[in-house]
């Protein structure tokens, strides 16, 4: 730094200590030292000082002039980078100056859902010895954090409510850098999927996250997504609004949870469009590459009306971010006393035809029969970050799990064809297939035994045999099936009527 401008700044300390001044230039809290800036992407900045005031911003030479509006607002928008740094971010006014460093040129990802996003290394499967060896300075993380990811016990006290009432229900400490300390209580899936695409591409990474335990998708849409349509309107004020005694466990625990305040007008963090709200406008301006996603557990019971909520949040996101971002999210896993789980995996899939520029992770593998939250994330981090480098940076080949395309016949011969980047088919072992179903009424299945040729699944059946029949696959809550493409990522659950 050059020495007169060393004196500038301890000059503008000085004057503000002793003269009094108030400190009103402020800059965005998404913005700190160590963050990842979007590189190929103009890099916008914002923030706040007193009205009418020149604000002078400054980011790798370039230097830019403005002036604050009338209510204080400024912003100024800095020509797109290659990646690198580490580089200063230096704002000053009249009287006040800030000056953020060690800045990274990157591409900036978003982690979002539920608990199985929200996860922390600490509770996952090697996550500490994983967090021991976190010390990666080329990847940064900024973590949305909820101040009560669940409540006290399972329900938030009166005075947890009252914070997320004024919207302080997301916490940071700002842009950090990736050391054991802080991905230690970082989502694993993000972390995992983070550290592979910065290992693989050598190029700066942050990740922003905001997942919150339980929520549902109408907490991660606007008031006016839901209001336009009738369907997710009924849903909404059937599941938020009815008093009678009802299905819906974790909903009822939010009720219970509201009931407890004086407030009748109480938030919850799994209300409709509360996260959207507070966890998505506050960064919608940032540009991001993509975003990554896990939820859908508090959704389960509404598989078809979900998949119409999700296709609103990712057009609805990509509006917010001014960007058709990839979109890549992770099908639920296994777990045995959840029986919607089956018919949602599949709802899941069907999504991959709705909703443009997306793919779906599959790790039905990797479940745990008793326990939602099951502990072994890498494999689901590391998936979607394959996904990411097959799809979005066109790296990888081999990188999608085979999802159902159609059944032909010929030669007395019934073939299964799937859709997605993959070679082939195998079994783990070479094993016999385990998973195929078949069934003349819907509902009496038998087990199948099909054979892999190349990346179809064929079998043949008697020619007296009935029609339509029902073939299904991996259509249990928690399933053992065994087929995977030869990367080894599991055939996603799908079921086909054969008329």
């Amino acid at each position: 730094m050059k020495t007169k401008t060393v004196c500038f700044i301890i000059f503008l300390t000085f004057y503000s200590i002793f003269s009094g001044a108030q400190n009103n230039l402020k800059v965005d809290p998404v913005f700190s030292s160590h963050m990842v800036l979007q590189r190929h992407h103009k890099i916008p900045v914002w923030g706040t000082a007193k009205p009418d005031t020149k604000i002078v911003a400054t980011l790798k030479g370039t230097t830019i002039n403005t002036i604050s509006n009338s209510e204080g607002h400024w912003n100024v928008n800095f020509e797109a980078l290659e990646a690198g740094g580490p580089y200063r971010l230096s704002i000053e006014s009249t009287d006040d100056y800030i000056q953020l460093t060690d800045i990274l040129i990157g591409d900036v990802w978003l982690a979002s859902g539920q608990s199985n996003m929200h996860l922390d290394l600490k509770r996952t499967l090697n996550g500490d010895s994983v967090a021991k060896k976190a010390n990666n300075p080329n990847l940064r993380i900024y973590n949305m954090k909820p101040t009560y990811p669940t409540g006290k016990d399972g329900v938030h006290t009166l005075e947890e409510l009252k914070k997320i009432q004024n919207n302080k229900y997301f916490n940071t400490k700002g842009w950090v850098k990736a050391t054991p300390e802080d991905v230690l209580y970082f989502s694993a899936v993000g972390y995992y999927f983070a550290e592979k695409l910065q290992s693989e591409l050598n190029i700066p990474i942050g990740i922003i996250h905001n997942a919150v335990p339980g929520s549902p998708i109408e907490s991660w849409l606007s008031k006016k997504v839901i209001v336009q349509d009738t369907a997710f309107t009924k849903f909404v004020k059937q599941r938020w609004e009815a008093k009678e005694e009802e299905k819906d466990a974790m909903i009822s625990v939010a009720k219970h949870q509201i009931s407890l305040s004086e407030d009748v007008n109480q938030k919850h963090p799994w209300m409709p469009s509360y996260n959207y709200e507070n966890g998505i406008l506050p960064v919608k301006n940032i540009p991001i590459k993509g975003v990554i996603w896990y939820q859908g557990e508090s959704n389960a019971e509404a598989p078809v009306l979900y998949q119409s909520m999700f296709k609103k949040m990712v057009e609805l996101w990509r509006t917010d971010f001014n960007e058709d971002v990839p979109f890549y999210f992770t099908q639920l896993t296994s777990r045995e006393d959840r029986p919607a789980w089956p018919e949602f995996r599949y709802a899941q899939s069907e999504s991959l035809n709705e909703v443009p520029n997306t793919k779906m992770a599959v790790i039905s593998d990797v479940g745990d029969r008793q326990d939602t939250h099951a502990k072994n994330k890498q494999p689901v981090g590391e998936r979607l970050a394959l996904l990411a480098l097959g799809d979005t940076y066109k790296v990888a080949k081999d990188y999608e799990s085979p999802v159902f395309d159609k059944i032909t016949f010929s030669n007395n011969t019934y073939s299964i064809h799937f859709k997605g980047k993959f070679s082939g088919l195998k079994t783990k072992s070479s094993e016999d297939i385990i998973g195929f179903e078949m069934s003349t009424d819907n509902i009496h299945f038998k087990k199948l035994e099909p054979r892999i040729e190349g990346k179809t699944i064929a079998f043949t059946l008697p020619n007296n045999h009935k029609k339509p029949f029902y073939i299904r696959y991996a259509w249990k809550p928690y399933t053992e099936a065994n087929l995977t493409s030869n990367n080894g990522l599991p055939i996603s659950t799908f079921r086909a009527k054969i008329d």
